[in-house]
């Protein structure tokens, strides 16, 4: 196996709702169902019994997986990496699984669309009742028009609303964003100041952050960059590039970087008389190339997914268990090992949702639900630092 260096895919996956299209009859009593729970009770995307037909019985409510199961992951190209990375979270969850099980196999899509399409004529031919993958987003659109006959478990962006057996699971950045944006809520902070690394995926964080805080009357005052930090030589006095002028105004701050870059900028903070100021972090702060100054973390909340934490998933595999993996060297891969166990545990729970379109699931990727177009969306605990180590807020799990 290929040694995991520090990439990942973020995959592209916007949370659609729907609501119904025809209103109660007056006689009817006003549901109290909130518009989206209206929605997934009454899926129709959800209630063809043909999308697991031929899977064999199973005796359990939430487990029946397919008799044959196909992967469709690049294999070879510049996204074998992250392949590999999934690849080893499928098997995981696949292995600890001590219940029947299908017989699973890999096909290599070459990380483009053709290659892709190529891949999944041959998974059906050679009997597939279900397929996961692909997961580039060129992949994803190559297969969204010809995935009709059985279920495909798309790990990227696609059009599931049209396409019954097509459903579509992604690391999103805009549910970050969206995410950060109601624990603001939550919170009453409505102006807001956004220090961030500047990439592709903190960009959608941002934008996404910025839509649900403004249709909730919130707003963000500024998306600045990474504050500099300049300290002299001779005084070891540390001051900084100009900070936004409206940084006292703010209610609080969200941080999209490094836990390594997360100190310094704090630092810069308090320098300027915002030292009282709460944080909100991504994901990535859990990132610190220094842990054992960690405690300069303390206070900050942050997202996280469970497994990066410890805490237990339904497939009872645990982060410690994948750490002799090469895939599993470091945070990006460990989230991809996580992404593939995930993976694993929906391709064996359609018939629970068919049953109950409302149901959880518990994931190592954090707590997965069904929309009603087919996308399946990630729900992660909120954590904070306190004496340098992670710890639970709102009764989240131990």
């Amino acid at each position: 196996m290929r040694v995991l260096i520090a990439s990942t895919v973020l995959c592209l996956l916007v949370a659609c709702t729907s609501t119904p299209t025809k209103a109660p009859v007056a006689s009817q009593p006003t549901s109290t169902l909130a518009p989206i729970d209206q929605a997934r009770a009454n899926n129709q995307h959800w209630k063809a019994s043909d999308l697991i037909a031929a899977f064999p019985a199973s005796a359990d409510a939430d487990y029946r997986p397919p008799a044959r199961l196909a992967v469709l992951l690049p294999q070879s190209g510049s996204l074998a990496i992250a392949g590999n990375a999934i690849r080893d979270g499928i098997l995981s969850g696949y292995y600890a699984e001590a219940r029947a099980k299908p017989s699973i196999q890999f096909y290599d899509t070459q990380g483009n669309a053709n290659g892709a399409t190529v891949a999944y004529h041959s998974a059906v031919k050679d009997g597939a009742q279900m397929i996961i993958g692909p997961i580039g987003k060129d992949e994803v659109q190559a297969i969204s028009t010809i995935a009709t006959s059985i279920p495909v478990l798309a790990l990227n962006i696609g059009d599931a609303q049209n396409n019954k057996m097509l459903l579509n699971f992604s690391l999103s950045p805009e549910r970050e964003g969206e995410l950060i944006a109601n624990r603001l809520l939550a919170k009453k902070y409505l102006k807001v100041i956004v220090f961030s690394l500047k990439s592709e995926s903190n960009s959608r964080i941002i934008s996404s952050l910025q839509k649900q805080l403004g249709v909730n009357g919130g707003s963000i005052l500024v998306d600045a960059p990474i504050p500099r930090a300049i300290v002299d030589a001779t005084t070891g006095i540390i001051t900084s590039a100009k900070l936004p002028d409206s940084l006292l105004q703010a209610q609080a701050f969200v941080f999209l970087m490094s836990g390594t870059e997360a100190k310094t900028t704090r630092a810069v903070l308090a320098l300027n008389g915002a030292s009282a100021i709460p944080i909100l972090a991504s994901v990535d702060i859990f990132e610190s190339k220094d842990e054992k100054t960690n405690n300069q973390l303390d206070g900050i909340e942050f997202l996280q997914m469970p497994w990066l934490l410890g805490w237990n998933n339904a497939t009872n595999v645990f982060v410690t268990q994948l750490k002799p993996l090469p895939s599993a060297r470091s945070i990006s891969g460990s989230r991809l090992n996580a992404f593939g166990i995930d993976a694993w545990l929906i391709s064996t729970h359609l018939q629970a949702w068919l049953n109950n379109p409302n149901g959880t699931l518990n994931g190592a990727t954090g707590i997965l639900h069904l929309e009603p177009n087919g996308t399946i969306e990630r729900t992660l605990p909120w954590s904070i630092y306190r004496n340098g180590f992670p710890a639970t807020v709102d009764g989240n799990q131990p």
